[in-house]
């Protein structure tokens, strides 16, 4: 932060003509439509770059704080905000395109974002796939590192766009086996969008580049990765903290006993999987389309 907290001498007494709807009121907010009062410091090259700063970086309050909750009492953040306990968080809907806007600028894990050669050779559709490839190759007569630029850019702008609708099949596994719940279908969609904002900021970005700086350190020093960390290490790190956020999430934001919400965490993730997989697809056939 640029600007030091100065003392406040704003005067909330004086009657001031609201500029956006011309309502009399008093203090810094007009009381009908929610217009702030501009102070002089608002207008200092000092606060616009102080603004600039926390808009490139997402390091203000807000973030820092709905950081905290969201790893340290998964569930509670989505919880404060369905109840009306907003002003210390960011939107929920903000963090999520915050953390996902970080995780495209730095991949490093093919997660939702599958390659062309994940999706020919990895995945259940892969010989759809690879056929439907194929088939486009041999009609524009294009070679196979050509198509695959050209696909994985395509890929990569539509698998920003399409992790919105992870998020809302997501929201309905939970309001299914939450329907006893008699909440609103909204309340799920935000603990979704905590949930996924959860798995990017820390599966795909923190434990990600902390092995990544591991097996680095471990080469550097003549060590082979595999001797510190087996093959299926990350799997088992992600299935850990997956649990982790939803047991103690459906604790925190649905009010569940601890071994209901262990119990529904196994549907979950199970659902997790089928979605992934639809999701991939989806993914797939959506950038052959518009290619």
């Amino acid at each position: 932060m640029l600007l030091r907290k100065k003392a406040d001498h704003f005067d909330f007494e004086v009657l001031r003509e609201c500029k956006c709807c011309g309502t009399t009121f008093q203090g810094r907010f007009c009381n009908r439509c929610g217009e702030k009062v501009t102070e002089p410091y608002e207008r200092s090259i000092l606060h616009f770059l102080n603004s600039l700063l926390n808009a490139f970086t997402f390091f203000d309050g807000k973030f820092v704080r709905s950081l905290k909750v969201l790893i340290t009492h998964p569930g509670r953040l989505s919880r404060n905000l369905a109840d009306g306990n907003r002003v210390p968080y960011m939107k929920m809907v903000s963090f999520f395109f915050v953390a996902n806007f970080l995780y495209f600028l730095f991949p490093l894990w093919d997660s939702f974002n599958s390659s062309l050669y994940t999706q020919t050779h990895l995945l259940s559709h892969r010989e759809q796939a690879e056929r439907m490839v194929n088939e486009r190759l041999e009609k524009e007569r294009l070679s196979l590192e050509e198509f695959t630029k050209e696909y994985e850019a395509q890929s990569t702008n539509l698998s920003k766009l399409l992790l919105v609708l992870v998020v809302v099949m997501f929201a309905i596994v939970l309001a299914v086996i939450n329907f006893s719940r008699k909440a609103y279908f909204f309340d799920h969609l935000l603990f979704s969008l905590e949930f996924f904002t959860f798995h990017i900021l820390l599966n795909l970005l923190l434990i990600t580049y902390l092995l990544y700086f591991i097996i680095k350190a471990a080469a550097w020093i003549g060590l082979h990765w595999q001797m510190l960390l087996g093959d299926n290490y990350f799997t088992l790190i992600t299935y850990v903290t997956i649990a982790y956020f939803l047991i103690r999430g459906q604790i925190n934001f649905y009010g569940q006993k601890w071994y209901w919400a262990a119990l529904r965490t196994t549907v979950l993730i199970l659902s997790l999987l089928e979605i992934a997989a639809l999701f991939r697809w989806m993914l797939f056939h959506v950038t052959m389309q518009t290619l």
